[in-house]
């Protein structure tokens, strides 16, 4: 077949790295540092051992028509690739199970009761129970806003209110 890519064999692949000179390598380690901003909680040399070591083991073979940092390049950025989809991977279902303990648990129904009691102290004041509940939704201030029918002002009136009943009835050091 006249469309086969040509490999270079692991002897080839060998001789051809071990000529690197001092600048080439820090041309790979700068591919390498660029890569790896594709996956922030690994290490640029990491990428670089892990794709030479792809390399020559045969894992990746290296078509003869393309140069080394090319060919590198194009390892480190399959790996970053890679690492970036492991990293952002939810845990199954049973990983999680296996991580909650008695006290994070405990502690979920503690920040549930709180919530609650909190809920319960706002209820005479409509805006700041509304803005209460859009803190802890998440919510954006403009859409707090909308809903609540407030302006800015309002906003902050309402919200410092909030913020000074709270306070009163659970004692300083509950928010910092």
């Amino acid at each position: 077949m006249a469309d086969e890519v040509e490999h270079l064999s692991l002897v080839e692949v060998g001789r051809l790295l071990s000529r690197q000179r001092q600048a080439d390598l820090l041309r790979l380690a700068a591919l390498a540092e660029t890569w790896a901003r594709a996956a922030p909680r690994r290490e640029a040399s990491d990428l670089l051992n892990e794709a030479l070591a792809r390399i020559l083991s045969g894992d990746r073979p290296w078509p003869a028509n393309v140069s080394l940092h090319a060919f590198l390049s194009q390892v480190m950025r399959s790996i970053a690739s890679q690492w970036r989809h492991e990293d952002m991977r939810e845990p199954l279902a049973a990983d999680q199970d296996s991580q909650l303990s008695d006290s994070t648990i405990e502690d979920g129904f503690e920040f549930v009761d709180l919530v609650q009691r909190m809920r319960a102290t706002l209820l005479a004041d409509y805006l700041a129970l509304g803005i209460f509940d859009h803190i802890m939704a998440q919510t954006s201030r403009k859409q707090a806003c909308d809903l609540l029918g407030l302006d800015t002002t309002g906003y902050d009136t309402a919200r410092r209110r909030m913020t000074r009943v709270l306070r009163r009835q659970f004692k300083p050091g509950w928010i910092k």
